[in-house]
């Protein structure tokens, strides 16, 4: 579907969308807790979906309901189960470690960009704590046999910090203790987000600061419980930078004291002298006359596109440090990002794990954001400025993470 985004300024309140992230963790632990688990406020997008799928597809029975899934867990995985992970990259490699529980034969499957997103990190792991594990030379689909032991394990954190938060998952239900090392670990939030989640489900890991080695206590029991998703600091980022380039915005539902890495957006906006203002679950962003930033953005990637989209209104050049981890996103991310703000007008150059972006009036354009939803949203805020405005091909593709955006985006619109 083309959808186009005219030049306006933006000015109002929207409430933030649920975490797809911390969704599709709440029904991983809520599926291996005995009893029924109620996960208020979930994420309805299509990786969330994916994740319900994959909890059933284990045995576990999930009922959606207004405002709220049901988890009844503590079933057992049918031998041959199928799982279609979609194009969840955090469904296949987190669910992966929680399939090898089982005895029976589980495939991982995938569609779209995620058949090409290397996954051959989790062979060695899974078989070392005792599962059998084969992928398609690195690549989906994945076949597990369990049951998972426990053991040691080396766990390669340099792509991905999904497989970890896995086997963070799976490893309290093993018979025996776990202990992992953990080398070159990106994206430490995320793990301390699934650290977070255990607990809730009263689970328990032990860990070092640095988070370079775990040890888990086997035979832990999930606890079924009321969990509450909080806001999507990933999806909010893109509302609060379009209050940063075209106006004011304010958005709630989201808490300061979050775990999730995208928060960070927040010290961006700051130092580039936007208006920031937090008022208990709400954020105000308004626009200013916007200098240059540097960031390093290696433990928060999803953040570039809405970053990209800011640094093109400042006036001067950017710096983005982590580039080499969105190799292998949804596309090679820097790639797509690079090409998509050219055909808009902008300037941008990567070099190495670096991307620099010189800021002035985009022209605007039809552009393809090639099924990336951040891609997609990064482009639509940037249309809000351009001197043309901007016509998104598949702008469908939002539908992975935040299926309400063009919804909420159009709500703050002025003229």
């Amino acid at each position: 579907m083309n959808r186009e985004i005219r030049p306006a300024r933006v000015e109002g309140c929207v409430i933030a969308p649920p975490s797809k992230s911390m969704t599709q963790r709440a029904v991983a632990a809520a599926m291996l807790a005995r009893g029924t688990s109620t996960i208020l406020t979930p994420s309805l997008c299509e990786d969330a979906h994916a994740a319900f799928q994959a909890a059933r597809a284990l045995g576990a029975h999930v009922d959606l309901d207004t405002g709220q899934v049901r988890v009844e867990g503590g079933g057992a995985a049918p031998d041959g189960s199928l799982i279609d992970c979609g194009e969840s990259g955090l469904c296949m490699r987190m669910f992966t470690p929680i399939a090898a529980l089982f005895a029976g034969e589980s495939t991982l499957t995938a569609r779209g960009s995620l058949a090409s997103r290397p996954v051959g990190m989790v062979e060695a792991p899974l078989k070392a704590l005792g599962a059998a594990c084969t992928t398609a030379n690195g690549l989906p689909p994945i076949v597990v046999r369990g049951p998972l032991r426990g053991g040691t394990a080396q766990v390669d954190g340099s792509t991905s910090s999904q497989l970890l938060t896995g086997l963070l998952i799976a490893a309290p239900a093993c018979g025996n203790d776990t202990t992992l090392v953990v080398s070159e670990l990106k994206s430490h939030p995320y793990v301390r987000m699934t650290i977070d989640v255990l607990a809730d489900f009263g689970v328990r890991v032990v860990h070092d600061e640095s988070l370079t080695q775990f040890h888990i206590r086997g035979g832990q029991r999930y606890g079924a419980r009321e969990y509450q998703v909080e806001g999507d600091w990933s999806g909010a980022a893109f509302l609060l930078v379009a209050g940063a380039l075209a106006g004011r915005a304010r958005v709630s539902n989201l808490r300061g004291d979050s775990r999730q890495a995208d928060r960070a957006i927040l010290d961006v906006l700051r130092a580039c002298g936007a208006g920031v203002r937090c008022e208990c679950d709400a954020i105000d962003v308004s626009g200013r006359v916007l200098a240059p930033f540097a960031f390093d953005a290696s433990d928060c990637p999803d953040l570039f596109p809405p970053l990209v989209a800011l640094a093109s209104a400042c006036t001067g050049t950017s710096r983005l440090s982590g580039a080499g981890r969105l190799r292998h996103k949804e596309s090679d991310r820097a790639a797509s990002l690079s090409d998509v703000f050219r055909r808009l007008g902008g300037t941008i150059a990567v070099t190495g794990d670096v991307m620099e972006v010189t800021g002035g009036t985009l022209a605007g354009g039809t552009v393809d954001p090639r099924g990336d939803h951040r891609i997609a949203m990064a482009a639509a805020v940037a249309g809000l400025v351009s001197r043309d405005g901007v016509l998104l091909q598949s702008s469908e593709c939002v539908r992975k993470s935040y299926p309400g955006f063009f919804e909420d985006l159009e709500s703050l619109r002025r003229g």
